[in-house]
């Protein structure tokens, strides 16, 4: 899918990659725009918005640090899978 914005040519994977150079909280604050558009809520709490953006960053850093290791997705999608048997 491509969209065209003041006549440049952006894929979306070319739209994710801009949306994820701004700051979380911008991040935050789009999502929940696009939410309301999309009609899946009439009302985003930005307190609660805030609140799972700092859980991110700091599940991030914990990454980040060591502290916890990641889950491979296919690991993950497999797990998923078993539970839907």
């Amino acid at each position: 899918m491509e969209v065209v914005v003041h006549r440049i040519v952006m894929t979306l994977e070319n739209l994710e990659a801009a949306v994820l150079l701004l700051p979380k909280q911008s991040q935050a604050t789009l999502l929940a725009r696009m939410l309301e558009r999309l009609g899946q809520s009439t009302e985003i709490d930005q307190e609660v918005a805030s609140a799972w953006v700092e859980e991110a960053e700091l599940r991030d850093r914990a990454m980040d640090n060591g502290q916890v290791a990641g889950i491979p997705a296919e690991q993950v999608f497999q797990r998923f899978r078993t539970s839907l048997q």
